[in-house]
C-alpha cells in the first residue's frame, strides 16, 4: 500500500491575504502504519475517505513537499516620503490570478506593477488540480512544462476511494477512477477527433505553484513586483487610476498612477469595494478546517510520499482551537471504524475558515479602467476545482485585452467584453460546484440517517446501504470529469465575436466537450496529418487566421488588412489537412489570442466576406451588436442570481445563515 495511513500538510502559517483564511491540520508521518487498510486501497495515487454518521467525504491528491522552497521576504527599499510611481497597469494581489495577469502582460510586451500585501506567497495547499483548459493557457504562457516538474509525477492517478475507514472493519465502498496525466496523454494521442484537450490536467498545490512562479515573475524585466505592499484606496481620474498603498512593515506610502488596475486581491477585495461591487451570495453554513467539503473528514496526499492533510467540518458553535489536531487525524483516518492512531512526526499547521459562495455584480468599473479577477470577482467551494481555474481564465482574458488596447490596435469593446464573457462562466462554474457538493451531501445524509454502526455491519440492511451509496456515487462521478464545463464554455453574445447567422448552435453538455468552431467557442485541438503536431502549436501569439482552402486566398486577405491596420495576425494555411478541416467545419476560422473563435467563414462559400469589419469586431474597434442589447443579457444573469440564488443549496437556510449573509454583505 503506497503512502497510506499518514497525514500532513506542507503549510507553515495562515496567509494574511483576505481570501487565504483557509486552514488545516497538517502533520508529517515518515513511518506509516499499514494495518486494516480498506480493500482496493493499494492503487498508487489513491485518495482515502472516512465514513461515519458525521463524516463521509472525498479526498484529493496533491504534490511534492514544500521543503525545497525558501520563502524569503522580497520588498523594495522604501523611504520616508510618499513614493510616486507610474505604470501602465497596476495588478493588485499576487495570488494565482495576479501572477498570471502580470505574466500574460509581460508576454504581450506590456509593463505592469504587481503588488501583494503579504511578504511572500501562500503556504496553504488550497488548489488541488490545474485542469486541462488552464494547462492549455499555461502552455501559451510557456510555463506548462515547468509546472509539471513541480507537481505530482505524471504516472500517478487521481483515483478517489469512498471508504468506511482504515481501522479494523473498515472497507472501500466504491472508487472513482481518474486517469493519470500519462494515461490522459495517451488517450489524447489516440482519440484525435477534436474532443480532447491539448494538455492533460496537473496536480499541483497552490503553495507550490505560487512559490515556483514568483521568481519567474521577478525575473521578468517588464514586471515591477513588490511584496509587502498593501492597497489602501484608489480613485478613477480623467485619464486613469490613482492608487494609495502602504508598505506593511514600515508604513512607507506609495502613490501609483496607472491607466488601468486589475484587482486580484481576493475575497475581501478593496478594489471591488472601490468600484461599488456587491457580492451576491453568502457564507456556507458551518466552519471548516481547510474546507474541501461542507460536511465530513478527508485525508489528502500531497506528494505521494509522506506529506498529508486532514480536513474536518465543524458546526459554527465549535471552537476549533480547543480540539486536539492529533485526535482529529486519528478520527478522520478511522472513519466509522473508530480511531486509527499513527505516528506523526510533526503538526505543521492548524487553522479554520468559512467558505463563501458568491459572485460580484460587476467585474469592471463604469469607465472600464478597473477590473476584477479571481476571488475578487467570484468565490467558490472546492468541489470540481473551478475556483482557481476560473481565475486563470479571468486573468488571461483581461490581460491580453488590455495589452491590445495599450498597443494601439485594440478598441474599447475589448474592455467591455471582459465582463460580458467571464461573468456567465463564473456563475455557471459556481453553480456546478454546488451540484458536485450535493452528491457528497446526499450519501453523507444516508449514512447519518442509518442506525449507529450500520454502515459497518454485515447485516442485509448494512449491505443494502453500502450498495446504495456505491451505486449512487458511481453514477454521479462528474466532479472531475465534466469537460464541457472546463473546455466547452462559449462566449455567446460577446461584442467582439462575429455571429454565424442562419446556422444552429451545436448542442452543449456539462459532461462532454463537443468540438466546434461556433463563434465564441474554444477552437478544437486536433493533431495534424503527421499525427504528432497539434494545430495549437501553429497558432500565433495574438490572432491567427486558419485557412484550409487550396489557394489560401481568405487568409491572404486577412493578412493584408491586418498589416494595414497594424493588427498582429499569423496566417496559417493548411490546404492538405482534410481531417482537421472536417473537425473545424469551415474553410477559414479566425482564432483569438485565447484560442477562442472570433469568426468563421460562412457555410456558403459564395457569401461575401467583409474582412475589415471582422477584424474591427475581433479587436474591439467595433461591436457585433448594440451595447444596450448585450448589457441587457448581462443584467439578466445578475438579476437571476440575485433573485433565485444558485440552482443548488449548501446546508439548510436557517436564521444563522440569514444573519451570516447579512453580515457578509456589510
Amino acid at each position: 500500500m503506497t503512502g497510506t495511513s499518514c497525514v500532513s500538510n506542507a503549510v507553515c502559517e495562515p496567509s494574511k491575504r483576505p481570501n487565504c483564511g483557509q486552514g488545516g491540520v497538517a502533520v508529517k508521518d515518515r513511518e506509516c502504519r499499514e494495518t486494516a487498510a480498506p480493500r482496493c486501497c493499494s492503487t498508487v495515487g489513491t485518495q482515502l475517505i472516512g465514513v461515519n454518521l458525521l463524516r463521509l467525504s472525498k479526498a484529493m491528491v496533491f504534490q511534492p513537499s514544500l521543503k525545497k522552497y525558501n520563502f524569503n521576504i522580497c520588498t523594495d527599499v522604501l523611504h520616508n516620503e510618499t513614493i510616486e510611481h507610474e505604470t501602465p497597469i497596476l495588478v493588485v494581489g499576487a495570488g494565482p490570478s495576479g501572477l498570471i495577469a502580470a505574466l500574460q502582460l509581460a508576454r504581450k510586451g506590456v509593463k505592469c506593477m504587481l503588488v501583494e500585501r503579504n511578504l511572500d506567497t501562500t503556504r496553504w495547499p488550497k488548489m488541488d488540480v490545474t485542469n486541462c483548459r488552464s494547462m492549455e493557457l499555461f502552455n501559451r504562457l510557456g510555463i506548462s512544462k515547468g509546472l509539471r516538474e513541480q507537481g505530482v509525477p505524471q504516472e500517478y492517478s487521481f483515483d478517489v476511494i469512498i471508504s468506511t475507514g482504515l481501522s479494523d472493519g473498515g472497507e472501500a465502498i466504491t472508487k472513482w477512477e481518474l486517469s493519470s496525466p500519462d494515461e490522459w496523454r495517451e488517450r489524447i494521442q489516440n482519440k484525435n477527433d477534436g474532443s480532447m484537450p491539448r494538455e492533460p490536467y496537473q496536480r499541483c498545490s497552490q503553495a507550490i505553484f505560487e512559490a515556483w512562479l514568483k521568481p519567474r515573475i521577478q525575473a521578468e524585466p517588464l514586471i515591477h513586483s513588490v511584496f509587502g505592499l498593501k492597497l489602501e484606496s484608489l480613485i478613477e481620474t480623467a485619464d486613469g487610476v490613482e492608487s494609495s498603498l502602504v508598505e506593511v512593515t514600515t508604513g512607507q506610502r506609495y502613490r501609483v498612477r496607472s491607466r488601468y488596475v486589475i484587482g486580484c486581491d481576493g475575497a475581501g477585495s478593496r478594489v471591488r469595494k472601490a468600484i461599488g461591487g456587491e457580492l451576491i451570495g453568502g457564507p456556507v453554513q458551518g466552519q471548516f478546517w481547510h474546507i474541501f467539503f461542507t460536511n465530513g473528514a478527508a485525508i489528502i496526499s500531497q506528494d505521494e510520499v509522506d506529506t498529508w492533510t486532514a480536513h474536518l467540518s465543524l458546526p459554527l458553535d465549535v471552537d476549533w482551537k480547543t480540539l486536539d489536531p492529533i485526535e482529529v487525524i486519528y478520527e478522520a483516518l478511522g472513519g466509522s471504524a473508530g480511531r486509527f492512531p499513527i505516528r506523526i512526526d510533526k503538526i505543521l499547521v492548524t487553522s479554520s475558515w468559512r467558505p463563501n459562495i458568491c459572485v460580484a455584480d460587476c467585474f469592471t468599473s463604469a469607465s472600464n479602467r478597473i477590473f476584477l479577477s479571481g476571488d475578487a470577482a467570484h468565490q467558490n467551494i472546492p468541489t470540481g476545482g473551478y475556483g482557481m481555474n476560473t481565475a486563470v481564465g479571468d486573468s488571461f482574458d483581461i490581460a491580453w485585452k488590455l495589452a491590445a488596447v495599450l498597443q494601439g490596435y485594440g478598441g474599447e469593446e475589448l474592455l467591455r467584453s471582459y465582463e460580458i464573457e467571464r461573468l456567465p462562466v463564473a456563475v455557471r462554474n459556481i453553480d456546478r460546484s454546488g451540484v458536485h457538493a450535493s452528491v457528497h451531501f446526499t450519501y453523507v445524509h444516508w449514512a447519518a440517517q442509518a442506525p449507529p454502526g450500520q454502515i459497518l455491519s454485515n447485516s442485509n440492511e448494512s449491505k443494502t446501504l453500502r450498495s446504495k451509496i456505491a451505486q449512487y456515487v458511481t453514477t454521479q462521478d462528474g466532479e472531475n470529469k465534466e469537460h464541457g464545463i472546463e473546455m466547452g464554455y462559449r462566449y455567446n453574445g460577446s461584442p467582439i465575436v462575429v455571429p454565424d447567422p442562419g446556422n444552429v448552435e451545436p448542442p452543449w453538455e456539462y459532461r462532454h466537450y463537443i468540438p466546434s468552431t461556433w463563434p465564441g467557442a474554444r477552437a478544437p485541438h486536433i493533431f495534424l496529418a503527421d499525427n504528432k503536431t497539434s494545430i495549437y502549436d501553429f497558432f500565433g501569439p495574438d490572432y491567427t487566421i486558419v485557412d484550409f482552402s487550396e489557394d489560401g486566398l481568405v487568409a491572404s486577405n486577412f493578412e493584408e488588412v491586418a498589416t494595414r491596420f497594424a493588427i498582429p495576425l499569423k496566417k496559417l494555411h493548411l490546404p492538405n489537412e482534410r481531417h482537421a478541416h472536417s473537425i473545424w467545419e469551415r474553410q477559414a476560422v479566425l482564432v483569438r489570442p485565447d484560442d477562442h473563435v472570433a469568426w468563421r467563414a460562412p457555410s456558403d462559400p459564395a457569401t461575401a466576406i467583409d474582412v475589415e469589419h471582422i477584424l474591427k469586431v475581433a479587436t474591439g474597434q467595433a461591436s457585433s451588436r448594440p451595447v444596450s442589447e448585450y448589457m441587457l443579457e448581462r443584467n439578466k444573469v445578475i438579476d437571476a442570481v440575485r433573485e433565485k440564488g444558485f440552482a443548488w443549496t449548501v446546508g439548510n437556510v436557517d436564521q444563522d445563515t440569514v444573519k451570516g449573509r447579512a453580515d457578509f454583505q456589510k
